[in-house]
């Protein structure tokens, strides 16, 4: 029998699977849920910190060789914790929801993955993305939010990047904290929503033109929630384009072979069951359908 290669992970992912064993956040989780956690870690974006893990849990569960039962318990005893977010989002042209997680700072700061002092360009981490109806935090110094130490400054995980990307000094990024404070604003909401302008700018600049937006009237609370939520959008849009390309041409059948789905190059999927026909646009709904077994690639379309 062929050996397969082993998969080779990044040095950050590794060292995060190596620092869940030392964290005291985890020194009360059951045994058996640690091949879930491993499998979650892993899927991580690194560019991205805190984007959403698409991962069903159907195939969380086969790849961590658990069943989906203790899939949906780790998730629950992770969202306990305040270490992962839920985002339910309804499925498009289907009946239910899909609910992607989202690693939150108080688990990447576990898993040493806002750590400064990692090899290479600091990775990027947004501000969380909550349910609209989640209201935002209200001050900078959130029971949930993480820190990162620059020097003898520590600064929240999401604002290091004005540090470290754009040259401002750290006791800018705590001066503009307290100006954002007596506005009664967060600063992360400021920089989130008006990122697109702040990174081209550097350093005395760069904090002059936040101070400006500080002693403005407008809520940047709601516009940083808008954005976030429009970058989750687009992400899913993305990811779904990505699997179209993926499967353009290829016909997928349920295991009654009583359903046949033909991905279409334009991003539809054509339906046939008991020679009824319809069709639908590509949704998360179907790759979770092949992830999880329920439908599977025709032997006669894989030629």
């Amino acid at each position: 029998m062929e050996k397969l290669a082993p998969t080779v992970y990044p040095s950050m992912i590794a060292r995060a699977c190596s620092a869940l064993d030392e964290s005291p956040l985890f020194r009360d989780m059951p045994d058996g849920y640690l091949r879930v956690i491993f499998r979650i870690i892993k899927k991580i974006n690194l560019i991205r910190l805190n984007s959403p893990i698409v991962a069903s849990r159907g195939t969380l569960a086969k790849e961590s060789g658990k069943s989906v039962e203790t899939v949906h318990r780790v998730v629950k005893w992770l969202e306990e914790r305040g270490l992962v977010e839920r985002i339910q989002t309804a499925r498009a042209g289907l009946r239910g929801s899909s609910s992607p997680l989202i690693p939150t700072l108080k688990l990447l700061h576990a898993l040493l993955l806002t750590d400064s002092s990692h090899a290479g360009k600091a990775p990027v981490v947004a501000p969380a993305q909550r349910p609209a109806a989640t209201p935002a935090p209200t001050t900078e110094a959130d029971s949930r939010a993480q820190f990162v130490t620059l020097g003898k400054l520590k600064l929240p995980a999401d604002l290091a990047w004005l540090v470290h990307n754009q040259g401002m000094q750290g006791t800018g990024v705590l001066q503009l904290m307290k100006l954002a404070k007596q506005a009664k604003q967060r600063l992360s909401d400021v920089v989130s929503a008006t990122k697109q302008y702040l990174e081209p700018l550097q350093g005395r600049e760069l904090y002059a033109y936040i101070r400006a937006l500080l002693s403005s009237d407008k809520d940047f609370g709601q516009r940083a929630q808008e954005a976030a939520s429009g970058a989750l959008e687009l992400q899913q849009k993305s990811y779904l384009q990505e699997k179209t390309a993926a499967f353009a041409g290829r016909t997928f059948q349920s295991r009654d072979a009583k359903l046949l789905v033909t991905v279409d190059a334009s991003g539809m999927l054509m339906e046939e069951r008991e020679g009824r026909r319809a069709a639908r646009p590509m949704c998360q709904s179907f790759i979770e359908a092949i992830e999880a077994g329920r439908l599977v690639a025709r032997r006669d379309a894989l030629a």
